[in-house]
C-alpha cells in the first residue's frame, strides 16, 4: 500500500512540475504565454533623442507591466523607410513607428499644417499647440485615417544648410536646389522663398550633397549633426523657417490587442517618453550645433523678418485656406 502510494505521489509531483515548467512561473513576471512582443521603428540613430527616448520607452513599458510588454527598438530605418513602415502600421504589421509631420501631413490633412512655416511664436508655443486641443484634434484625426498619434516627438526649428554660400536673406537661395520632404505646403514655401525645391529621399541626402545633385536642404542642428551632414555642407544659416515635430505612430490592432491596464501602461509609459525626448532634445541641441561648427560656417539670423515677410502671404493663401480652413490662425493665436 505504502509503495502505491509512494508511486501515485511521484506522478502527481511530475505533472505539477511538469505544468509549471509549461507554463513558467509567475512570481517576479509576466510568464512567457502572458508577454506581449512589440516592435517600434526609428529613423535616427542610436544615441539621438528619439532613439533613445524609444530606449526609455520600452524600458517604461517593462516596469510599468512587470515584463508584461516587450518593446524592441529598430533604429536607423532597420525595418524600412517612413512609407514602408507607416503603411506597416496602419495595415497592423509593426506596432509603432517614428515618421515625420512633414510626411504624415500628405495623408492627414491637419498634420500637414506643421509645415506652414513661421508659424509658432516660441518653442513653448509650439508645444502648448501639440499637448492642447489642437493637438488633440489632430490625435483624432490621425485615429480616423487608421492609426494611433502615440508620441508627439520634438523636431526643433528647421534651417538651412547648403554648400554654395552662408543664407542670411532670402535672396539669397535663388536658384539653388534644396532638398524638401514631399508636402506640397513644404515645396510652395521653397517657391515663395525662391529656392529650387527637391523631394530627395531623406536616406539619400549625404550622398546628394556630396556629389552636388542638390546644393543644399533644412533641417535642425540635431538632425544634420546626427545625419553627419556637416561633413558634406559647408554653410548653416540658422533661419529658423519652421518647426515640424516627429511623430510616433501605433497601430491600431497592437492598441486593441491591448486588455485595460496594458492600455493605461502604454499611455503612462508614453506620456514619460514624450517629456524625457523633450529634455534630451534640448540638451543635444547645443552639442549637435558645436560638432557642426567645427566642419560648417554657421551663421545666426537675429532679424529673420524679411524672411517672415516673403512667406507671410502663404498663411492666407486661398489653397492654405482651403486645405486647414481656419486651422493656421488658431494655431497663431493659441496660447
Amino acid at each position: 500500500m505504502m509503495k502505491k502510494t509512494l508511486i501515485l505521489f511521484s506522478l502527481v509531483f511530475l505533472l505539477v512540475a511538469g505544468f509549471a515548467f509549461a507554463t513558467g512561473s509567475s512570481e517576479g513576471g509576466a510568464t512567457q504565454a502572458q508577454v506581449v512582443k512589440m516592435r517600434i521603428s526609428g529613423n535616427n540613430p542610436d544615441g539621438t533623442p528619439a532613439t533613445e527616448g524609444y530606449k526609455y520607452f520600452s524600458s517604461k513599458l517593462k516596469e510599468l507591466t512587470n515584463g508584461g510588454i516587450a518593446l524592441d527598438v529598430f533604429p536607423s530605418g532597420q525595418l524600412g523607410a517612413e512609407r514602408e513602415v507607416t503603411e506597416q502600421v496602419k495595415a497592423g504589421a509593426l506596432e509603432f513607428a517614428h515618421v515625420s509631420a512633414g510626411f504624415l501631413g500628405a495623408f492627414v490633412t491637419s498634420i500637414d499644417v506643421f509645415n506652414v512655416p513661421y508659424l509658432f511664436r516660441s518653442h513653448d508655443h509650439y508645444w502648448n499647440v501639440m499637448t492642447g486641443p489642437i493637438g488633440e484634434g489632430m490625435r483624432g484625426d490621425v485615429e480616423k485615417w487608421g492609426a494611433r498619434l502615440s508620441i508627439w516627438v520634438d523636431g526643433g526649428s528647421r534651417s538651412f544648410y547648403n554648400n554654395t554660400r552662408p543664407i542670411t536673406k532670402p535672396d539669397d537661395l535663388k536658384g539653388l536646389k534644396i532638398r524638401v520632404m514631399g508636402s506640397p505646403v513644404m515645396i510652395k514655401t521653397m517657391q515663395f522663398l525662391g529656392a529650387s525645391p527637391t523631394t530627395t529621399a531623406y536616406a539619400e541626402v549625404y550622398n546628394a550633397l556630396q556629389t552636388r545633385v542638390i546644393d543644399g536642404a533644412e533641417n535642425s542642428p540635431n538632425s544634420v549633426a546626427s545625419m553627419k551632414h556637416n561633413e558634406v555642407a559647408k554653410f548653416f544659416s540658422l533661419n529658423e523657417h519652421m518647426k515640424i515635430p516627429d511623430i510616433v505612430l501605433m497601430s491600431n490592432t497592437a492598441w486593441n490587442k491591448l486588455d485595460n491596464a496594458g492600455k493605461e501602461a502604454v499611455k503612462t509609459a508614453e506620456t514619460d517618453a514624450q517629456g524625457w525626448i523633450k529634455t534630451e532634445w534640448a540638451r543635444q541641441e547645443s552639442l549637435s550645433l558645436e560638432a557642426c561648427g567645427k566642419t560648417m560656417t554657421i551663421n545666426t539670423i537675429p532679424d529673420k523678418t524679411a524672411f517672415i515677410t516673403a512667406v507671410l502671404p502663404l498663411h492666407t493663401d486661398p489653397e492654405i485656406t482651403a486645405k486647414f480652413g481656419d486651422l493656421v490662425e488658431r494655431i497663431k493665436n493659441a496660447q
